[in-house]
């Protein structure tokens, strides 16, 4: 069979500027289907003329299913894409999954015009193989473990099946790529995950409807293996995927050490990380540099030990100066995430976030509003507290953006608020000096400074950073 695997187009505007990343997950899928004629369109390559563009590659593939990977925030593109696939030829399927159709499939199979054929909820690589197979075959759908399928107008939901067994997983079938221009500030970058899950319940976050509390990981040889082949395609950054790679911080360690005895430093890594991990062991940040890791975004969250209780993050603040100081230490960039317009948020609050962010010497402070992502606990709190402003348009759940209110700040207060205070820290002339992110990359700063005047729009329109693909 000829299947067409399609990851969305939408990315935070700051982030395509900065960097492209692959989707890996599409490649994991596509592993799987050796006896098939399988090809990878991103379409965060594409960005502009992406009807044009992707009718043509309909004609000239003519795919017998179409596979769409989607976030929430990327699924109006997904239904725009199927209509395009629809429109081609009625007959092709069409399969659904990622975070969205995991988290929102009940609503989505009740959903009226809905054109996809399958939804795939959490792990997409043996129920899309399987699926696969039945197709081919022409078996029926029902003993297929995580797999909702449209039958007479009506969306019929399988049991979930066991996690994957990672030890099994073939690798990544990254050369079935049709476009391949992936970057980070100029320098070619692919992705490679080292586990999957956190154990860590915090309400905010939606990993653990994927997988559930739980962290497999993949051996060192095969992690070394990986990064031999991304070394002789010529790659020159990678992207470590993991959702908490510091859960182990002695296997980090190992993998640190691994890539240096193997001499993969000659990559450059960049990964995200806790602040409870990298402050655990003051070994790891000097390990990290001789891997060289050149940057590490930090979930910080918050710097007011209220908001810490309510994400239930715990009093992490002394653990927050030390991760930082370590990582800059060996130089390291830190990227701080910071989430504002919590419930009890006032301007001031907001306002020490930021300042706290200049005490810190954080490299790149990403400050995000408070996101009520499907089926989080948190969502179901903000519900009940009458906080959330936009509950239905999904499109504009990418952080950048506020969906919510506080007790004290309307929704149009906590976005003006928060670009004004990104553009007073982002146009001082104190963010140039000792700025890891900076000196590890002096060929890609201008980019870096160039993104920064999308607070300066913000001002204006509320929405910075929102992707600005075009169909």
């Amino acid at each position: 069979m000829n299947i067409l695997l399609l990851a969305m187009p939408d990315s935070a505007n700051n982030f395509f500027r900065m960097i492209k990343v692959p989707n890996l997950g599409l490649c994991s899928i596509a592993a799987h289907l050796e006896n098939h004629d399988v090809r990878i369109v991103d379409l965060v390559l594409v960005h502009k003329g992406i009807r044009s563009y992707l009718q043509n590659y309909l004609r000239e593939f003519e795919p017998d299913v179409v596979g769409i990977s989607s976030m929430s925030f990327q699924f109006n593109s997904a239904r725009e894409v199927m209509r395009i696939v629809r429109a081609h030829n009625p007959k092709i399927k069409i399969v659904v999954g990622g975070y969205h159709a995991t988290m929102q499939y009940e609503s989505l199979g009740k959903e009226k015009g809905l054109i996809c054929d399958f939804l795939i909820r959490g792990e997409g690589e043996r129920t899309f193989q399987t699926l696969v197979e039945a197709l081919e075959k022409g078996d029926d759908f029902s003993q297929i473990p995580g797999l909702s399928y449209n039958s007479e107008e009506n969306f019929v939901h399988n049991p979930m099946g066991g996690l994957m067994d990672l030890a099994k997983l073939p690798f990544p079938a990254r050369q079935k790529r049709v476009l391949q221009n992936f970057t980070y500030l100029q320098k070619k970058m692919d992705a490679l995950e080292t586990s999957r899950g956190c154990t860590i319940d915090c309400n905010f976050c939606s990993i653990t409807q994927m997988y559930g509390r739980t962290y497999r990981c993949h051996s060192i040889e095969r992690i070394v293996e990986d990064l031999s082949r991304l070394k002789a395609d010529k790659v020159e950054a990678v992207l470590l995927v993991d959702d908490n790679i510091t859960l182990d911080v002695p296997r980090l360690i190992k993998i640190c050490e691994a890539i240096a005895a193997n001499k993969l430093n000659t990559m450059e890594y960049f990964v995200q990380a806790s602040v409870s991990g990298i402050a655990s062991d003051p070994e790891l940040a000097k390990k990290m540099a001789e891997a060289n890791f050149k940057l590490a975004f930090l979930g910080i969250e918050s710097v007011q030990t209220k908001n810490l209780e309510f994400f239930g993050k715990g009093d992490i603040t002394q653990k927050t100066i030390k991760a930082v100081e370590s990582l800059r230490k060996h130089g390291i960039a830190v990227m701080g995430g910071f989430i504002i317009g919590n419930p009890d948020d006032t301007k001031e609050d907001i306002q020490q976030v930021f300042a706290e962010a200049k005490k810190l010497k954080i490299d790149l402070a990403m400050v995000q509003c408070l996101t009520p992502y499907p089926n989080t606990g948190l969502r179901e709190k903000l519900d009940k507290m009458d906080l959330i402003t936009n509950k239905d348009d999904f499109s504009r759940y990418y952080g950048f953006t506020c969906n919510v209110k506080t007790n004290h700040l309307t929704t149009a207060q906590l976005n003006r608020i928060m670009n004004w205070e990104n553009i007073k820290m982002f146009f001082r002339p104190g963010w140039f000096v000792d700025n890891n992110l900076i000196k590890n990359r002096e060929k890609g700063s201008l980019k870096v400074m160039l993104n920064n005047f999308e607070y300066i729009r913000g001002w204006f329109t509320g929405d910075q950073f929102r992707s600005r693909h075009k169909f």
